[in-house]
Order: structure tokens, then sequence, then C-alpha cells
């Protein structure tokens, strides 16, 4: 397959590394001193596991010079969604599949605004810690590196995705009948570890090894739930439980992008994320005062450092 990782940064050039590793032909789509180093010393892999060097990788700031491909791997971040949506003309044809993995619940309908209602846009999500740490090289200090992606009714561009990645050691490619659940349930444990570890500039073993910072990091995945059922999404009892046993499963050392993007005086995606849950937690009558204080308590840093 030809694929396009549109946003390299951490998510995507983690993604696009492996998939390239498989002998995909993958081109990255990037910008600044990223960009540049890609394509002089190629892309690395740090991760405490399965690291992985690739000397040479396609990359480029101009779509156009890509062209048409089967797969765009949609990674952003969200306040860069339309900008990104609307250069990526040059990359899709009637036969291209566009697969988000962006952070929140709004993902798909922002790049549709630009591609059009009949556009092939697919609902994903990804599980993996993985963020730039320098120019080229992306830092990743291991636990889950899934991607979940809809079936799309047995879209042979989704089937030979979870083909290609069988056996990788760095990433799994599991398909869904139920994008919808898929998308809030990642959305649910997201903006709850980011809200945790952004607002109390810890990381998750820390938080989860303190009484009062594991019930606040309860409390946020409580409240998603309950705005996800408000929203007419019926997510299963028990997923309290099953997400505070995800979080212990990760290296006590993870914390989320958006708290390494605060640490960085980076731009944060706090409004589609905390931000989110505490609107339409106003527009329903659901109490969200975890999530409101995580808004409210960052919302002066969310458009970074001038």
């Amino acid at each position: 397959m030809r694929i396009a990782i549109m946003g390299s940064g951490g998510v995507g050039a983690y993604a696009g590394a492996w998939l390239q590793q498989a002998g995909e032909e993958v081109h990255f789509i990037a910008r600044g001193a990223h960009l540049a180093a890609l394509r002089e010393r190629g892309l690395r892999i740090e991760h405490p596991d399965k690291p992985l060097q690739l000397p040479t990788v396609n990359a480029t700031d101009d779509p156009s010079a890509v062209g048409l491909v089967d797969l765009v791997i949609f990674a952003v971040k969200l306040f860069d969604t339309d900008t990104a949506a609307a250069a990526m003309g040059p990359l899709v044809g009637p036969g291209t599949r566009v697969l988000t993995l962006q952070n929140g619940i709004d993902s798909a309908a922002m790049i549709r605004r630009h591609l059009g209602s009949d556009a092939s846009v697919i609902e994903g999500v990804i599980y993996v810690s993985a963020v730039i740490e320098r120019p080229g090289v992306i830092r990743s200090p291991g636990g889950f590196h899934i991607i979940v992606a809809d079936r799309a009714g047995g879209d042979a561009v989704m089937a030979r995705l979870a083909q290609v990645a069988d056996g990788l050691p760095g990433l799994t490619v599991k398909l869904s009948d139920d994008s919808r659940h898929t998308v809030w349930e990642k959305f649910v444990s997201l903006a709850s570890l980011s809200g945790a570890t952004a607002l109390l500039r810890a990381r998750m073993g820390a938080i989860l090894g303190h009484p009062e910072t594991r019930a606040f990091q309860r409390q946020l995945i409580d409240e998603c739930i309950a705005v996800a059922r408000a929203e007419g999404v019926a997510l299963r009892d028990g997923l309290t439980d099953e997400v505070m046993d995800k979080l212990a499963f990760m290296p006590p050392s993870f914390r989320a992008s958006m708290a390494e993007d605060l640490e960085r005086g980076n731009r944060l995606e706090l409004r589609w994320l905390s931000g989110r849950v505490h609107a339409l937690g106003q527009a329903h009558g659901v109490p969200t005062p975890g999530h409101t204080a995580v808004f409210r308590g960052l919302v002066l840093h969310e458009q970074g450092r001038a």
C-alpha cells in the first residue's frame, strides 16, 4: 500500500515507522526541524524494548509531491485539523481511505467538512505513548501500541492494514464493528488521564500511588462515562475499573501528550478533551466538577507560551 502520514509527530511517526518496517511505502508529511531531520538522518523510535531505526524515509511538507495514496493516517493535533484537512486534497482519490487517529470525539466530522460527506473517513483510535524527543527521534516509554479501526463493512484497505501489522513487535491493528463505542472508550481514557497528568503535573505511577489523586483519576473517568451516556452512548458497566486497570499497566513514568505539551509550552488539546466533557456536561445537566477544574485550571495555558 501507499500510505501517507498526515501529521508525523509522536503518534503519526510511530505508526508510520512500523508500517514502513513491515515493507509498505510510507510518506511522512512533516514540517520544520523535524522534517529536516527526517530527510537528513531518517527516523528513530526510542523504546525500552522495541527500538527501531529507519536510516531513510520519504518525508515532505507538500502533499502534492506525494500524490494519491491508498491510505492516509491522519494524526495531527486537533487544533491543526482544519489546516491539515484542507491541505490533504492531493492525497485523496476515490479509492483513498482516511483513517483518523486523532484524540477526542469530533475528528471525523471535522475532516469531512473539508473532504465532503462522501469521503471515506474511517474512525479509529491508537493506544500508544509517543512524543517527539528531538527532531527525527520519537520516544515511547512502552506500554500499549494498538490501533483500533472501524472495520468499515469489510473494507479491503482496513483488512490489509491489519494484515500488514500482524506479527509486528511494535504495532498491532484490530478492527471494530462499532466505531462510535471505540472512539468514546478511547475518549474516556484519554480525556481522563490527560486531565490528571496535566493538571497535577505528575506521572501515572505517582497519581495511582496516592489515595487522593487515585480517587481524582477515577472521578474523571466516571464523569466521562456519565457524559457519554447522556449523549446516548451506552458504555458498559465496569468500564471505570477496566480503564483504571489499563492505567495501572502503564509504565510509572507515563503521562499523556497534553502533559508533555504543557511542560514544553506547546499548544494544548484541552478544549477537545476536558473542555469537551465540561461543555457536554453543561449541555446535558450532568455534573463534571473534575473536568471543569481541569479545563478552568489549564485554560490560560491552552495557547502555549508565546
